[in-house]
């Protein structure tokens, strides 16, 4: 790769291969939810639950890996993510009922925060001016694991029967996340010349800089719990009543207990900081992190959520086979190997704030469009909308991971996790949408949601020209 040395394609490549295939692992359910509900006797509103449960435990998982990233390094906490997904998806190929599918789909959610561990690894490795081009590589030839799940893993079970060949690919991927565990092992490394004297630890707490940022942060918080409790209420309610009242209530209790927690860990892990005036490479806005969870949370989160539904919305729509569906469904993701870094090497070139703005408000428009689909169009057009809204979005994911390290090098992990966490809430806010009102609706909420994100896009600070000395102190 032109302009990358030796070192820093290895980590680029296994870095990226890891990511795809937690990716991969993450969204092998998408391609079966007809499979299983015939299969398994599942209903549509126990698919749902699914669906919402394979993405809620990444949003607190994307926090805490985030923390423990910057703590223990990239290297350790990728080999054990990859480990813990490989074995999920043992878990998962053996499930008898949806109690066990539940449990399966719940824990794989914490596979979703691989993509924290790599941002932390390049961030580490390359410089500052090809940040966004090399996150937007990183992270788009990842995300296209969820395409080459969708793709890829129906015809792998076309080999084998209904029953069977959803299992035999779930078993597949599994395995090839074990071996790339001990690939990444054997030949990835930390970079040794990490700045030091900044304050790490467990805490699940960001530094900030002033009041006004804390409390910030706090308000932050309420979302991430929020859509845990939607997860919970979901649980809770008919088709899936996993959960009695008396549990509903304490979990709850449990859920307002861990923010009031978090909230107070905030407070304590700044309070003392915050009396002393901050040195100039480490004052920061923490309005900018803000901005870029709600613009994440649009993007990758409607990411999520289209992924795990199209494929079922094209085949109940156009009357196509599960194979055919999965096929013409992966044409939400496909193109992440060329969006997501497209996105990041635009917003580097001609400008983070101008990109950003411009690819998530025609994201909008087209969710908009999208709302109309009926069974009436004809099918290449549909797709054809599909790719041009996957287009805006994708490479809106990289515009908008060209911008999270350049906040505080030193708190990447953290940030990343906090805006990647918010993926997730999207995701679990958009899935918990489509739960109660129909396709078209959900296409609309999201486009709604958008124009507020575009909006929110006006208030963010140049990136140009921020913690440049910090950067210089790490060679990069």
């Amino acid at each position: 790769m032109s302009g990358f040395n030796q070192p820093q394609q290895v980590i680029l490549h296994l870095s990226w291969i890891a990511f795809f295939l937690t990716f991969v692992s993450w969204f092998n359910l998408a391609p079966f939810n007809t499979t299983l509900a015939l299969t398994m006797g599942l209903s549509q509103g126990q698919v749902r639950v699914l669906m919402i449960a394979n993405v809620a435990l990444t949003i607190p998982a994307r926090i805490v890996i985030g923390s423990l990233v910057d703590t223990l390094g990239p290297k350790r906490m990728f080999v054990w993510i990859l480990l813990y997904t490989g074995a999920v998806c043992f878990l998962f190929a053996r499930a008898q009922d949806f109690d066990d599918l539940l449990i399966a789909r719940l824990l794989m959610g914490i596979a979703g925060a691989g993509f924290v561990v790599g941002i932390k690894m390049i961030a580490e490795w390359f410089p500052r001016e090809k940040m966004g081009f090399v996150q937007g590589l990183y992270a788009g030839w990842g995300n296209f694991g969820a395409a080459a799940a969708v793709l890829g893993l129906p015809l792998m079970a076309s080999l084998f029967s209904p029953e069977t060949g959803w299992r035999v690919a779930s078993f597949m991927t599994g395995s090839a996340c074990i071996l790339w565990a001990l690939g990444f092992h054997l030949l990835a490394r930390d970079r040794e010349d990490k700045q030091s004297g900044f304050r790490l630890g467990m805490e699940h707490a960001i530094e900030v800089t002033s009041k006004g940022d804390l409390i910030l942060q706090i308000l932050l918080l309420i979302p991430i719990y929020t859509a845990l409790g939607f997860l919970v209420y979901k649980l809770s309610t008919p088709p899936a009543v996993w959960l009695t009242p008396t549990a509903f209530w304490c979990t709850l209790f449990v859920l307002s207990g861990l923010f009031a927690w978090n909230a107070v860990t905030c407070v304590r892990f700044n309070l003392d900081s915050l009396n002393l005036p901050p040195s100039p490479e480490r004052q920061y806005a923490f309005k900018q992190i803000v901005i870029l969870s709600m613009v994440y949370a649009l993007t990758f989160g409607s990411e999520l959520a289209v992924v795990s539904m199209f494929p079922e919305f094209l085949q109940r729509t156009f009357a196509l086979s599960v194979t055919t569906a999965g096929v013409l469904g992966s044409c939400f993701a496909f193109f992440n190997l060329v969006t997501r870094p497209s996105g990041g090497l635009l917003a580097d070139t001609l400008g983070r704030r101008r990109v950003l703005f411009f690819l998530v408000a025609f994201a909008g428009i087209f969710f908009g469009f999208m709302s109309t689909i009926t069974s009436a169009w004809p099918l290449p057009l549909v797709i054809g909308l599909a790719v041009v809204c996957s287009l805006m979005i994708q490479a809106g994911n990289g515009a908008c991971f060209s911008m999270v390290p350049l906040i505080r090098r030193d708190l990447t992990g953290k940030l990343a996790g906090l805006a990647g966490a918010y993926g997730n809430v999207g995701a679990v806010m958009f899935l918990t949408v489509l739960s109660f009102v129909d396709a078209s609706t959900f296409f609309k909420f999201i486009a709604g949601f958008a124009l507020v994100v575009t909006i929110s896009i006006l208030f963010l600070d140049s990136f140009e020209k921020q913690h440049t000395s910090f950067n210089n102190q790490r060679g990069v």
